[in-house]
């Protein structure tokens, strides 16, 4: 079979689409995760875990939000332990998606948004005012 130059060149397109594609969602899903939130001294950071990629296109496909990065980190505050999920999204609007989402399963003190960023506080309920006060704390961060 001999190939005329347009057919290769046609190949060469379909090549660079599909790479460029691949590329751009592996970027999209594995996008850059934010260190962990800086809080107050006595909240001991006990670990940190940033969720991999594959993890994130399934917890973006349970929630209904796009999103391109999760972290884990669990506090010891006060000898008690609090979790925070700092969620991010694609854009504003998958970010409101993700509260709606959230927040009939939440207490209010336990969801912040600020721009496309989710932060999602968990513990049990004794912890509830040490969740407001680190809630409090991180709307306060510019």
């Amino acid at each position: 079979m001999v190939r005329r130059p347009v057919e290769g060149c046609l190949v060469w397109m379909i090549v660079f689409w599909t790479a460029e594609f691949f590329l751009f969602g592996v970027s999209a899903v594995g996008g850059v995760t934010p260190p962990a939130p800086n809080m107050p001294a006595h909240w001991q950071v006990v670990s940190d875990f940033k969720v991999p990629a594959a993890q994130v296109t399934t917890i973006s496909q349970k929630l209904g939000a796009d999103l391109t990065s999760v972290r884990n980190t669990l506090y010891l505050v006060n000898g008690k332990r609090v979790q925070i999920n700092v969620i991010v999204t694609v854009n504003a609007e998958n970010a409101e998606k993700l509260m709606k989402t959230l927040s009939p399963m939440k207490v209010k003190e336990a969801l912040l948004r600020k721009g496309r960023t989710v932060y999602e506080f968990v513990g049990p309920n004794e912890v509830l005012p040490l969740i407001k006060k680190g809630r409090a704390h991180l709307a306060s961060i510019k």
